[in-house]
């Protein structure tokens, strides 16, 4: 379904993780000292990498029977943001708990930062997702932050 991959490659930006990335955050935040480059970075993408499931499933779910060559509707669109807002801001939630690298902080604290503003835009405004990627400046600064995981 294009316009499924589309809307979870989307969403995807953002994507949280499920049980085994919280452990792996329980574990880190934990820890008083930085976490080192290698392992935040490990954690981060692991945490993206299994929310992309929990993404594509509420997706299956909000856009069940959406023909390929089909935008969905706005009351689609609506069912899709109401199921991954909670996910997405687990997501934002997991990766501020961290404890990352001393020199990721700034870069850190402004993904964290256009990831929220970026969320609560798309929910106020689920119409947003019709027209682009309504996570454009997380997916950026993701990149920036070389998390292939986060960045769709």
């Amino acid at each position: 379904m294009a316009v499924l991959r589309r809307m979870t490659t989307m969403v995807g930006v953002l994507a949280l993780a499920g049980g085994l990335a919280f452990a792996g955050v329980a574990v880190a935040t934990a820890a008083t000292r930085p976490m080192p480059e290698r392992q935040w970075r490990k954690t981060v993408n692991n945490i993206c990498a299994q929310s992309q499931t929990l993404i594509e499933e509420a997706a299956n779910t909000a856009l069940d029977g959406l023909p390929p060559d089909e935008q969905p509707s706005l009351e689609q669109m609506t069912a899709l943001v109401t199921a991954i807002e909670p996910i997405i801001q687990q997501q934002i939630d997991s990766i501020d708990a961290l404890n990352e690298p001393t020199k990721f902080r700034r870069s850190v604290k402004q993904l964290l930062k256009t990831a929220q503003a970026e969320l609560d835009a798309f929910v106020a405004d689920p119409s947003r997702g019709l027209e682009g990627n309504p996570f454009s400046g997380a997916n950026l600064a993701s990149k920036k932050l070389k998390l292939p995981d986060c960045a769709n």
